[in-house]
């Protein structure tokens, strides 16, 4: 079994120096995996259609953001927010995951960490982010297949909301504006940051006036975003970000999904994860709300834009 503890206090370090470093996997550890034939092995590819049929892991099953998104009108015409418990546990256990079953997850940039939070966040623990994501193991010269395995169903997983804290909503990132306990961590690309850009489903450009830039890309590699940085060059961004670990951090972008890859970052770092919240709502919530305060422009330049 995966060990994926909520805390990390007492533990040695592990790959890349991350205080969770099992958390990741790498591509030799997966295809060993796969040629031992465990049958609890369950591989997840986070990518769109395109993507899967381009070439995927053998045995993996594509879940794409459509999967696994609660349908607009549950959540007040918001889109992109997280599937309840009911249709989570149904998908999950379409795919053949049990309660022992040791996940996998991989991506081709930054869809991994997605749904590594939703299985932590209704209690599945014994999940994994591929480090380096499809194109590590294409570099690594396994192969690929271009064809779907059928999917097991009969899983015996159940979804229940086990880490609450990991999803939070709009009243809770507005009381911010006045509480010195949290920081808030916007997570999109400068140009959505300073209003310039308007992505697709957000209904007004700009930012939430007391977040602080912090872009995904932060804690990726420049020649793949879907490999992480060692633990030193990630805690550094951190650091120069100004986190405090004593206040609980809070992390969007345009749907709740590049944020993910910061509050994955501060879990494999060791931060405590009930004060690690992912606002699932982000932009696209926070943007159609035409009472809630935005600002747009470069007058609070971000601060941290890349680390060297």
């Amino acid at each position: 079994m995966f060990s994926t503890g909520a805390y990390a206090s007492g533990t040695k370090p592990g790959y890349k120096g991350y205080a969770r470093g099992n958390a990741l996997i790498t591509a030799a550890e997966l295809k060993h995996l796969i040629d031992s034939k465990d049958p609890n092995l369950i591989i997840l590819a986070a990518e769109n259609e395109l993507e899967y049929r381009m070439g995927h892991i053998p045995g993996s099953f594509m879940v794409d953001r459509p999967d696994y998104e609660a349908p607009a009108e549950t959540q007040n015409g918001i889109t992109g927010n997280l599937i309840n418990a009911e249709g989570f546990t149904k998908l999950a256990r379409q795919l053949g995951i049990n309660k022992n079953s040791k996940v996998v997850v991989y991506d081709a940039k930054y869809d991994a960490t997605r749904l590594w939070w939703a299985f932590f966040y209704y209690g599945k623990t014994d999940v994994r982010v591929l480090d380096g994501g499809i194109k590590a193991w294409k570099d690594a010269g396994y192969d690929t297949d271009f064809l779907a395995p059928e999917r097991r169903n009969g899983g015996n997983f159940a979804a229940k909301v086990t880490y609450p804290r990991l999803r939070v909503d709009t009243p809770e990132i507005l009381a911010l504006k006045d509480s010195p306990k949290g920081q808030l961590w916007d997570d999109r690309e400068q140009k959505e940051f300073c209003g310039e850009e308007l992505k697709k489903g957000a209904h007004r450009k700009g930012r939430i006036p007391w977040g602080k830039f912090a872009n995904w890309e932060l804690f990726k590699q420049k020649a793949n975003k879907a490999e992480w940085l060692s633990a030193e060059e990630a805690g550094a961004a951190v650091k120069k970000l100004g986190a405090d670990p004593k206040k609980d951090q809070y992390f969007f972008c345009q749907s709740g999904v590049r944020s993910t890859q910061a509050l994955f970052t501060f879990y494999l770092l060791g931060w405590s994860l009930d004060k690690l919240h992912n606002y699932d709502s982000s932009w696209i919530g926070w943007s159609k709300d035409a009472s809630l305060p935005i600002v747009t422009g470069y007058g609070t330049a971000p601060t941290v834009a890349s680390i060297p």
